[in-house]
């Protein structure tokens, strides 16, 4: 059963902004303190601002879940407060690039973190010419690609690891379709969001393929998955991107339609259906389904919402199977 109200769980990209954007306050917090002491009011300014900025980030996605735009305004931000106190403070303000570059390949997409690092780390060497030697030059460029490379490597890595971890967990090994996990979560959110923003209506399909265990023994197991990754293959062509099709369980599918009426999910149900009963492939072996729609009805649970589209859908098949019913 899928429970009603669960705490919305923070990804991994919020808990990396969170720990850079909360450490880097803890940590530029005492270099304030100690500049406006020593009376540096320029770079007290600059600590304070960063100090303040990062708390702001740091709030804004614990509160909002949002995590893009932050991202790319903490990446932006790190690399500007570590040059503008190396200009203010000369080459003994260094070490602090290296963190900053580390940060960023946390922070952006791979590539583009290494073509911003590579730049910013050109134009540290225009703005520090007249202050390092040659050997200096050398140690910096060696020391800071080196960098750049470890860390890039490792981003890599780590997001693609990230990517077929994700794919592993919420999708269905033989079709491709979400599983059924992934399913109670994507309505579990659209709950969410139906609650907030009630003008935007969502719509369930769900379709349970006619007769399958006959098939299965005329045709054999092997050809009964073929016949389930073909099924997928057709509705993915007909459903739109913003669409998701899951596998419920067994022969059944669902597809959660969001900013989609009662009427455009009746459409597109009977779309769905006409599409299998004319695909070739799927006509030769037999293939039809039954299928029931309803749209989210404010307040209900994701269970009752499910629940409906089930009830529809046995209807139709009591209507004598490869048919449409709505809840």
């Amino acid at each position: 059963m899928i429970s009603h109200s669960p705490a919305p769980k923070r990804s991994t990209e919020e808990y990396i902004i969170m720990t850079l954007s909360g450490g880097s306050c803890l940590g530029v917090f005492p270099f304030a303190i100690l500049r406006l002491f020593e009376q540096d009011w320029a770079v007290a300014a600059l600590d304070i601002f960063a100090v303040v900025a990062t708390a702001s980030l740091f709030l804004y996605v614990f509160k909002t879940h949002e995590t893009k735009i932050p991202a790319r305004i903490l990446a932006f931000l790190a690399m500007f407060v570590v040059v503008i106190t190396i200009s203010l403070k000369g080459i003994g303000q260094l070490m602090w690039i290296y963190p900053a570059l580390t940060a960023v390949f946390f922070l952006l997409p791979s590539h583009f973190a290494a073509v911003y690092s590579f730049v910013i780390l050109v134009s540290l060497g225009f703005l520090l010419k007249d202050q390092l030697t040659l050997f200096l030059t050398l140690q910096f460029y060696i020391s800071a690609t080196a960098t750049l490379l470890f860390s890039y490597a490792f981003s890599d890595r780590m997001r693609k690891q990230q990517k077929q971890l994700t794919e592993l967990a919420t999708k269905d090994p033989l079709t491709g379709a979400g599983n059924r996990r992934a399913m109670e979560q994507k309505l579990l959110d659209n709950i969410a969001f139906q609650r907030r923003e009630q003008r935007y209506p969502a719509s369930l399909i769900l379709m349970d393929l006619d007769n399958f265990k006959r098939v299965n023994d005329k045709h054999g197991h092997a050809k009964g998955d073929d016949i389930l990754v073909a099924f997928v293959e057709t509705i993915d062509k007909r459903i739109r991107e913003t669409d998701g099709l899951y596998r419920f369980g067994g022969e059944e599918f669902v597809v959660i339609a969001e900013n989609t009426s009662l009427q455009e999910a009746i459409h597109l149900a009977e779309d769905l259906r006409s599409s299998v009963e004319n695909d070739g492939w799927l006509a030769e072996h037999d293939v039809t389904i039954s299928v029931g729609t309803a749209k989210y009805e404010p307040f209900e649970t994701a269970f009752e919402w499910l629940g409906r589209a089930d009830r529809a859908m046995y209807q139709a098949k009591e209507q004598g199977r490869n048919n449409c019913c709505v809840a």
